[in-house]
C-alpha cells in the first residue's frame, strides 16, 4: 500500500510539473489561435452548423446550442455541441495549415484547455486539433469536461508539438476518440524535442487513438524516440489504442511506451489492467483481443458493469474476481454443416458460447436451401430439401450484449438412380380390362424417385401416372417407364384381346335374300372379325353374301291340247321359285298327209321371260289320210291303181284323124268309160285340179291356225 501511494504522489508530481506554470491563465505572448479557420484573439462565441461551418455569433448572450466559446482570460475553449469541418488555410497561416484548430507560437510556449461539453465532431480536415510551439517553450493541450469529442483527419486526430521542449497532452474525464484516417495517419501524435519528455496524461475519462500507430511519441525533426516518454492513467481512465498500437520513435521501429497509474490501456489487441480499477461503463473485448491484470497488485472492479467479452479473452483472474460481470456475446463454434439429400429428412443444431439464451436468426439477404427452416429458439436447422445445389448464407446469434455473424455453406445433393424394374414384362387384357405394373427404382433411397410412363399405341392400351394401364382395343403395345434422374428405362409388352366372342355361323344367300359368310363380334367392343381369336377384323359389310337372283334356266312346258300351252320357268338356284305364262302357239305341216298316211304337224310353244325367248316344238300325226281318188284305174293322189279298176277298150272313133286313132285308146271301169292319153300326152285335167285343190284346203287351215294363235 506504500508503494502505491508512493507512486501516485510521484506521478501527481509529474503531472504538475508538466502542467504551464500559466494553466487556466491568458494565452502565452505571441500565440495565435485558429478555430474552423477563423482567428480567434478575444472572448467570444462562434456557432457552427451540420456542413461544419464555424461562424461567428453576434447574437445576445450565449447561443442554444452548437457553438464554440473562447475564454481569452482563462484561455480556455469550450465546444458545447460543436461540429467543425473547417480548416486553417495554408495562406492564414503556413504553421498550423489544415488544423480545424491550431495553436501556434512562433517565440513561445502554445497552451491551449478545450472543455467539452456534450458531443463534439472534428472531420474532413488535414488536422483535428493541432498545438504547436514553433521555436521556444513547450506545447500543452489539455482537455476536460465531461463531454466527448471525435475527432478524425487525414493526417492526425489530435497532435501537440514543441520543437524545444516538452509536448504534453492532458485529457480529464472527457471521452476522446481520435483518428488519423490516412495509412500513414496518427490517432496521436505528442512531439518534443528529443532532450525533452513527451507526455500523455489520461486521468479520468477515455481516450481512444486508431492510426498507424494509434498514439505516437517521437522526437521533432528526427523520428527517434525522446528523452522521456510517460503515459500515465489515473481514476480508472481507459486509454485505447486497438486501433494501431502505442510506440515511441520510427513508425518503421517503435519502442514500447510503459504505461503507469491506474486504468487500462489496450496497447494494439492487449489490454492491461494497472492499478485499482473501477469500471465507468461496460467493456467490450472484442475479436482476437484480450484483458488481464498488469500483475498481483492489479484489480479490477465491476462497479455495476460488465465486461463483455465479444470474441476475445479475458484471463482467470478478472473472470474470478467479476463473477457473473463478465458477459460473454454468441460466439458461434459450428464452422460446417453437413450434406443433405434431396427429399430426405435434415436435421442439425448450430453451437454457440454466450452468455443468458441465444436467439438464431438469418441475416438480411440470407436463405436457406428450399424445404429448411431455421429455429430462433434452439438453432436447429431442419425440414426436408426439395432441391439439390449449394447455399451460402449467414447465421446470426444474438444475445443481451451482443451477436456473431457466421458465414455457413450447406451442399444439398441427391442420390443417382442406377436403374428401374417392372414388375412384369408381358401382360395380357381383354378389352375394357385394366391393371397396375409397379416401377421399382433403384437404390430403395434414390433421391428423385419420380417415373414417367408412356405407351406406344394409346389406341390400343393407355397408361396413366400412377402406372395403372387400360386395355381399349386389341392389338399390341409397349409400355416405357422412364425414371426422371438417368433416364433408366424398362418395358413391358401388351396383348389386347377381345373380350367374349360372338358367334355368326354362315348362311347361304337365296334367291331374293342376302346370306353372309361366318364372323364373330366382339361384345366388348362392337367390333368384327373373320376369326375366334380376333386377329382379323372386318366390316360387317365384308360377311354379307349377295342374293342369287332368280335364274330361269329350267322349263316345263305343258300342252293342253294342239292349241293351247304354257311354260313353266323354275328357278335353277332355288326350284321352288317358278312362274308359268301362257306361250304362243304356231303351226307347220311337217309331213303331209298321202292317201296311205296321216300327216305330221309340227307345233311350235314360244314364250319370252326377261328379254329371253324359250320355245318347245312337238309334232303330231294329225293330218288324216287323203284316201285313194282313182280315176281310170289309178289313184289321182298318189296315182296307185285301183285294184278293181277293170280296163274297157273302145273302138276307136273313125271321124278322128288318123294321127288322133295313134295316140287314143279307151278303157272302161267299173263301167265308167276312161280315155287314155299316150305316152307324152298330158295328164287326165280333172286329177290335177283334185289334187290342187287338197293343197290349197290344207294351207288355209294351217293359215289359219297361225292367225289365230297370234
Amino acid at each position: 500500500m506504500k508503494k502505491r501511494i508512493l507512486s501516485l504522489c510521484m506521478i501527481l508530481v509529474l503531472c504538475l510539473s508538466l502542467l504551464p506554470a500559466t494553466a487556466l491563465a491568458a494565452a502565452p505572448d505571441g500565440q495565435v489561435l485558429y478555430v474552423g479557420g477563423v482567428q480567434i484573439s478575444s472572448t467570444g462565441y462562434w456557432t457552427t452548423d451540420s456542413e461544419g461551418n464555424v461562424t461567428a455569433y453576434t447574437g445576445e448572450g450565449t447561443p442554444s446550442d452548437n457553438y464554440i466559446h473562447y475564454d481569452a482570460d482563462t484561455n480556455t475553449l469550450t465546444l458545447h455541441n460543436a461540429t467543425i469541418k473547417e480548416e486553417v488555410p495554408y495562406n492564414t497561416s503556413t504553421y498550423v495549415a489544415g488544423a480545424a484548430i491550431g495553436v501556434h507560437n512562433q517565440n513561445g510556449a502554445a497552451e491551449l484547455t478545450i472543455t467539452l461539453e456534450g458531443t463534439n465532431t472534428i472531420a474532413e480536415v488535414g488536422k483535428g486539433i493541432y498545438v504547436l510551439a514553433n521555436s521556444t517553450g513547450g506545447a500543452t493541450l489539455t482537455i476536460t469536461g465531461d463531454g466527448s469529442l471525435d475527432a478524425s483527419a487525414s493526417q492526425t486526430g489530435i497532435w501537440v508539438q514543441s520543437n524545444n521542449g516538452n509536448g504534453t497532452l492532458f485529457i480529464q474525464n472527457a471521452k476522446v476518440e481520435t483518428t488519423g484516417t490516412n495509412t500513414a495517419g496518427y490517432g496521436v501524435n505528442v512531439q518534443s524535442s528529443n532532450s525533452s519528455t513527451a507526455a500523455l496524461t489520461v486521468d479520468g475519462g477515455s481516450l481512444t487513438a486508431s492510426g498507424s500507430p494509434g498514439i505516437l511519441y517521437d522526437s521533432i525533426g528526427s523520428g527517434t524516440v525522446p528523452k522521456t516518454t510517460a503515459l500515465t492513467i489515473s481514476d480508472s481512465a481507459i486509454v485505447d489504442a486497438r486501433g494501431g498500437g502505442i510506440g515511441a520513435g520510427s513508425t518503421t521501429n517503435l519502442q514500447p511506451v510503459l504505461p503507469s497509474g491506474d486504468g487500462t490501456v489496450f496497447d494494439g489487441k492487449e489490454g492491461i489492467v494497472y492499478g485499482d480499477v473501477t469500471l465507468q461503463e461496460d467493456l467490450i473485448i472484442g475479436d482476437g483481443e484480450s484483458l488481464k491484470l498488469a500483475d498481483n497488485n492489479a484489480r479490477l472492479d465491476a462497479n455495476n458493469h460488465n465486461v463483455i467479452v465479444d470474441g476475445g479473452t479475458v484471463d482467470d483472474s478478472i473472470k474470478n474476481s467479476l463473477g457473473d460481470s463478465v458477459k460473454y456475446t454468441p460466439t458461434i463454434i459450428t464452422t460446417s454443416l453437413s450434406n443433405g439429400i434431396v427429399g430426405q429428412p435434415y436435421s442439425v443444431t448450430l453451437s454457440a458460447t454466450g452468455t443468458d439464451s441465444i436467439t438464431w436468426s438469418l441475416a438480411n439477404g440470407s436463405k436457406l436451401p428450399n424445404g429448411l427452416t431455421l429455429n430462433e429458439n434452439t438453432g436447429e436447422i431442419s425440414g426436408t430439401p426439395i432441391a439439390e445445389g449449394t447455399s451460402t448464407f449467414t447465421i446470426t446469434a444474438t444475445n443481451h450484449w451482443g451477436s456473431d455473424d457466421k458465414e455457413l455453406s450447406l451442399t444439398i445433393g441427391k442420390i443417382a438412380v442406377i436403374g428401374v424394374s417392372l414388375d412384369k414384362k408381358t401382360l395380357n387384357l381383354t378389352e375394357g380390362k385394366n391393371e397396375t405394373l409397379i416401377a421399382t427404382v433403384k437404390p430403395d433411397n434414390a433421391t428423385n424417385k419420380n417415373v414417367i410412363w408412356e405407351s406406344s399405341d394409346s389406341n390400343v392400351v393407355t397408361v396413366d401416372k400412377s402406372g395403372n394401364v387400360t386395355a381399349k382395343k386389341a392389338g399390341k403395345a409397349t409400355i416405357t417407364v422412364k425414371t426422371e434422374d438417368g433416364n433408366f428405362m424398362d418395358t413391358c409388352e401388351v396383348t389386347v384381346m377381345h373380350g367374349n366372342m360372338t358367334y355368326t355361323a354362315a348362311n347361304a344367300p337365296t334367291c331374293t335374300a342376302d346370306g353372309n359368310t361366318e364372323y364373330w363380334t366382339c361384345e366388348s367392343c362392337g367390333q368384327y372379325f373373320s376369326d375366334v381369336n380376333g386377329t382379323t377384323e372386318i366390316q360387317l359389310e365384308d360377311t354379307v353374301v349377295t342374293a342369287l337372283g332368280h335364274s330361269y334356266k329350267e322349263v316345263k312346258w305343258n300342252w293342253m291340247d294342239n292349241e293351247n300351252c304354257t311354260a313353266t320357268l323354275i328357278c335353277t338356284n332355288d326350284k321352288s321359285h317358278s312362274i308359268t305364262a301362257k306361250a304362243v302357239v304356231s303351226s307347220i305341216v311337217k309331213v303331209p298327209a298321202t292317201c296311205t298316211n296321216m300327216g305330221v304337224t309340227q307345233y311350235k310353244a314360244t314364250v319370252v321371260f326377261d328379254g329371253q325367248t324359250y320355245t318347245n316344238i312337238k309334232e303330231v300325226t294329225d293330218q288324216n289320210m287323203l284316201a285313194h281318188h282313182y280315176s281310170d284305174g289309178r289313184c289321182v293322189m298318189c296315182g296307185a291303181e285301183d285294184p278293181n279298176y277293170q280296163r274297157t277298150t273302145k273302138p276307136i272313133d273313125d271321124n278322128m284323124q288318123s294321127d288322133d286313132k295313134d295316140s287314143q285308146t279307151t278303157t272302161t271301169v267299173n263301167n265308167d268309160t276312161i280315155k287314155s292319153v299316150k305316152t307324152g300326152d298330158m295328164t287326165y285335167l280333172t286329177g290335177w285340179f283334185f289334187l290342187l285343190s287338197v293343197s290349197a284346203f290344207i294351207g288355209a287351215i294351217v293359215f289359219y291356225k297361225k292367225k289365230k294363235t297370234e
